[in-house]
């Protein structure tokens, strides 16, 4: 078995964080990881230079192919070429920045026809951001090389249903003084490495995995733990805090949680947890208002009152003029176009909807089996052509039609300087009509919702957060909510059309839909109270493991730091267990509840052993711990001494137990 990794980055583009090669830190990441085989894969370019530069310092047995990353409509694609052909692959990604279209990347089209001869090895980006659609995958056909993820439980869970290969690589960026990743490789099943036998490979999926122990990962070459929980022991300052920072600078940021040590604790103190409490209550306003924005956009955009009442004003004046003046008549005022109004504008959101759910229905969802059994996917692709065409047509005449208008107005210009009857005036009725719709719609919006409402109720571990709607209790409050800059004295007594109207005459609101009602967030603990000071520090916990349940990857250094014994067993270990079933989690402890009795399914033991720093792994059936390099120590031995100061302390304290019993 090879071990690979396709997708180094060793030039920094506009698309990352800037950095500076440091061939050491790439050196590094083959040493450490043994890889056998890598590709340079920089966003939107290759450096035929920097290539060469890697491949004359890289041991002689490593393969080094050359490759780029690219930005392809919303999603990335790793293509890796045969260095026998590197002089046309370099001239085909010279294209490839000429051709962007903005931050969204070249078409698939234009992808195809660059890459799309069936030389390369193309994976593009799947469980892993920016993502391929499947609508994505279907278009880029045969093609498709692999498919690679962002985390070790991702390929669990994908490589099974894939139909081809699926990998995981560093994507890491080999800048000066950055820390080459563990692990984060791919094995393949291959004699000799080179390009052509690597091709072949992957038109076989068994040949791929990213480890050779199963239902195992693999942190670096000989290093297993186990793919649930592992509980992670050692004295103070064995290297336990540096396993779980090696653990996290290797995952992908989108993939893993950290609750670092003492920082909930950090967190609890009075002015930092107003301040979380603030971020989270906001990030929930956001939310609830969110499908308002629309509206409140449509409203800013529109002419205030005064403005459609001047312009109306204007209108019967001109208006009247213009009729005055039918004796003034001549060859210029005579034209149609002269007396025209505008033609009836019309936009594709429609035809653009449709598309757009036709697409959902194409992308992962929980009906995919079904669609694909019932209704089959080339059905829905053909719909998606002719929606697509649809819009296309639509959003092209309504292009033309504002067109037109504009030439219109142009021409009616030109025509009046040459009149001497001045121009029918434009209606402003349809934009009073306009404007009138939605404040009525606002207006009904504001009067469904005034009333106090709760709107959800989440358990996070022994605390609700309750968040509900509720009404404005006076100006002061709303004005302070809106920014506005005028005062609003009074507006709570209007009704609900003059309330909408007192806002948009108001200076300074950025956002009419927070206009209408505010939001409330309280936390309340098992006994329906607020939060308490003790209560502080529990509820950020259950909130960061919380999160940690949708993450792939949980890190927890010592919770006990911050906690007492009776909650880290009633609560905790029951928690951090059962996120263990979806994450692979690291407990780093001391606490013998956490360490022993939440029977982890693999225990880390990192020490030091005559100036040399160890990792010592097993799984919990295993009774000897190995590291690396062959070295062994027997697990009961390690976790009597961490966690019970020794055999011969857990003797002398068996007898003081059963006294404590009687």
């Amino acid at each position: 078995m090879k071990r690979i990794d396709l997708h180094i980055h060793t030039v920094a583009s506009p698309l990352d964080e800037d950095f500076e090669f440091d061939l050491d830190v790439l050196l590094n990441r083959i040493k450490d990881n043994c890889l056998d085989a890598i590709a340079l894969t920089n966003h939107n370019l290759f450096d035929s230079d920097n290539y060469h530069q890697v491949c004359n310092a890289v041991p002689a047995n490593v393969c080094v192919f050359p490759g780029i990353e690219v930005s392809v409509e919303n999603f990335h694609v790793l293509v890796i070429a045969d260095p026998a052909r590197i002089d046309e692959f370099s001239s085909a990604c010279l294209n490839v920045p000429e051709i962007q279209q903005g931050d969204n990347g070249i078409t698939v089209n234009d992808f195809l026809q660059l890459f799309g001869d069936g030389t390369y090895i193309v994976i593009p980006h799947f469980k892993k951001k920016p993502a391929i659609s499947s609508a994505g995958l279907t278009a880029l056909g045969g093609i498709v090389t692999a498919l690679e993820v962002s985390s070790d439980k991702k390929w669990y869970c994908e490589n099974k249903s894939a139909e081809k290969p699926v990998v995981i690589f560093s994507d890491c960026r080999c800048g000066k003084g950055a820390i080459a990743p563990w692990g984060r490789y791919t094995y393949v099943g291959i004699g000799e490495m080179n390009f052509d036998s690597l091709r072949l490979a992957f038109r076989d999926k068994d040949k791929f995995s990213i480890t050779e122990r199963e239902d195992h990962i693999e942190l670096s070459p000989g290093l297993y733990v186990a793919s649930g929980l592992n509980v992670v022991v050692g004295s103070r300052s064995s290297g336990k805090s540096y396993l779980l920072d090696r653990v996290y600078e290797s995952s992908d940021p989108d993939d893993v949680v950290y609750v670092r040590q003492f920082d909930i604790v950090k967190n609890a103190e009075e002015k930092a947890f107003r301040e979380k409490l603030a971020d989270e209550e906001a990030s929930i306003k956001a939310d609830y208002y969110k499908p308002m924005n629309g509206i409140s956009s449509a409203l800013l955009n529109l002419p205030s009152k005064e403005t459609i009442n001047k312009r109306i004003k204007e209108y019967i004046s001109n208006l009247i003029l213009y009729a005055d003046s039918a004796a003034r008549e001549d060859e210029f005022s005579k034209c149609p176009i002269y007396s025209a109004g505008k033609i009836a504008q019309d936009n594709a959101n429609k035809e653009q909807e449709v598309a757009q759910a036709l697409i959902t229905l194409l992308n992962e969802n929980p009906l995919s089996i079904e669609i694909s059994e019932r209704i089959g996917r080339a059905t829905l692709v053909s719909l998606l052509k002719i929606a697509i065409d649809l819009y296309k047509a639509k959003a092209l005449r309504c292009k033309c039609i504002d067109y037109a208008n504009k030439i219109s107005k142009k021409i009616k210009a030109e025509l009046s300087l040459e009149s001497s009857r001045p121009a029918c005036p434009e209606s402003p009725f349809a934009e009073a009509a306009k404007r009138k719709a939605y404040v009525i719609r606002l207006a009904k919006l504001r009067g469904a919702t005034k009333s106090e409402v709760e709107i959800s109720r989440r358990k996070i571990g022994k605390f609700s957060r309750i968040t509900k709607r509720i009404p404005y209790g006076n100006a002061k409050t709303l004005k302070t909510a809106i920014e506005a800059r005028t005062s609003l004295t009074g507006i709570t007594k209007l009704d609900d059309v003059e309330y909408v109207e007192k806002i948009l005459d108001a200076d300074g609101v950025s956002d009419i839909s927070r206009a209408l009602f505010d939001i409330n967030v309280v936390l309340e603990n098992e006994r329906g109270e607020n939060v308490s000071g003790g209560q502080k520090a529990e509820y950020l916990f259950f909130q960061a493991l919380d999160k940690a349940a949708s993450q792939d990857i949980v890190l927890i250094d010592e919770p006990e730091s911050s906690f007492d014994n009776p909650f880290l067993n009633a609560l905790i270990a029951t928690e951090i267990k059962r996120i263990s079933s979806k994450a692979t989690v690291f407990l780093a402890t001391h606490n013998n509840v956490l360490g022993v009795s939440i029977k982890p399914d693999g225990i880390i033991y990192t020490g030091f052993e005559n100036g040399v720093h160890r990792i010592y792994t097993c799984d919990s059936s295993d009774s000897c711990m190995r590291s690396s390099d062959g070295h062994t120590v027997e697990r009961s031995e390690v976790l009597l001494k961490l966690m019970e100061a020794g055999g011969t302390a857990y003797d002398e304290r068996k007898p003081y137990y059963g006294l404590v019993g009687n």
